[in-house]
């Protein structure tokens, strides 16, 4: 319990009720007309202070100062019945252990005309078609800029675009002229070829001409030459016989007068027709039967290994230039040819066995060389 008088008590009480009076009065007023605009140097209190501090309760046993609420809440204090006494109150005390709280002036608050009203809603309304202007001119701006970039856009597309366009034009260009270049280079080179083809054609039909008329001319040359070395060798074989008929006649009358049995004996080399390889055989001749007898040597002369039938067989005893080439190249050869086609070469050692054996086969044969 308090150990204040009643008195003090009661007069405690009637301040804080007029105090709550003046207040809602305010208050009252305040919510019929708009609020004065704080000064410019007016300070608040910041929020994290006032969250942080709490407003100290009003002790109802200290000592309060009536002139300075009245004045703090804007109420002449020559109005207010002052009180003949004071109350003394209890002596003050310490504050240390409260955070310090800065001094906030606050504007009185004066009641609106309704001029003053009429003036500030018209300010209200002409800062609200300020504002709605305003906005609207951003907006506009904004469109407008909207609209540049936009166009700036599709300008830079379009430069773009054409660009591309023109470059793929050049390169289309480019590529087209590479291919006509590319083409008639290719033409130019195909015509050099075919020149050069046509130019080796030419020059390899003329080389052919030019070889083909020295091989005419070789060849006519050749002809001439067979032409006159054939007159020659056949005069030469025609010589060649003469003087073989010569000799055998010289020989056949000597061969005639020996009667000696060595007379009609000799070597004789034979290629018959079922044989490839040449044979040598010692011969005889017996005259009186047409016969011409072959041994395989000179001292087994008992029984021949062959007999060769000539008279009446044998057609003619021929030189190798009468149709048996073969012969060309074997010295001291010829060929005896039968009635039947069948042709066996012989060759001699030497001319003069030759001329012997041709000889006894003439007159084994029965014929006339």
């Amino acid at each position: 319990m308090s150990s204040c008088p009643p008195r003090r008590r009661l007069r405690s009480n009637f301040i804080t009720h007029f105090l709550t009076i003046g207040r809602r009065s305010n208050h009252h007023e305040e919510s019929d007309n708009p609020p004065t605009p704080p000064p410019k140097d007016f300070v608040t209190l910041d929020t994290a202070t006032r969250t942080r501090s709490k407003p100290l309760p009003i002790p109802l046993d200290e000592y309060i100062d009536e002139k300075a609420v009245y004045k703090f809440n804007d109420i002449d204090g020559s109005t207010v019945p002052q009180s003949p006494s004071r109350v003394a109150s209890a002596p003050p005390r310490e504050l240390t252990s409260f955070p310090y709280r800065p001094y906030v002036h606050i504007a009185p608050l004066a009641p609106l005309t309704p001029e003053e009203k009429e003036r500030r809603r018209l300010a209200l309304q002409r800062q609200r078609e300020l504002e709605q202007e305003e906005a609207l001119r951003e907006e506009r701006a904004r469109q407008e800029l909207r609209r540049l970039q936009k166009e700036e856009q599709e300008r830079r597309e379009r430069e773009e675009e054409e660009r591309r366009r023109t470059l793929l034009q050049e390169h289309i260009r480019y590529a087209a002229a590479r291919r006509v270049e590319k083409e008639m280079q290719e033409k130019q080179n195909e015509e050099q070829r075919l020149e050069q083809i046509r130019q080796q054609k030419q020059i390899a039909h003329e080389r052919r001409l030019h070889h083909t008329r020295e091989l005419e001319q070789w060849r006519h040359e050749q002809i001439q030459r067979v032409i006159s070395s054939s007159s020659e060798k056949e005069d030469e074989r025609k010589r060649s016989t003469e003087e073989r008929r010569t000799r055998i006649a010289k020989l056949d009358e000597a061969l005639l007068r020996d009667t000696s049995p060595h007379a009609t004996q000799g070597w004789v080399t034979i290629q018959t027709p079922d044989l490839l390889a040449w044979r040598r055989r010692y011969y005889k001749f017996d005259l009186s039967r047409g016969q011409m007898l072959l041994f395989p040597n000179h001292v087994d002369t008992a029984c021949p290994i062959d007999t060769v039938e000539l008279d009446g067989r044998a057609e003619g005893l021929y030189e190798w230039y009468e149709g048996f080439e073969e012969l060309e190249t074997i010295s001291h050869s010829f060929a005896v040819k039968f009635i039947d086609g069948q042709s066996w070469f012989m060759y001699a050692d030497e001319e003069a066995e030759k001329d012997k054996l041709l000889l006894w086969l003439s007159e084994a044969a029965g014929i006339i060389i």
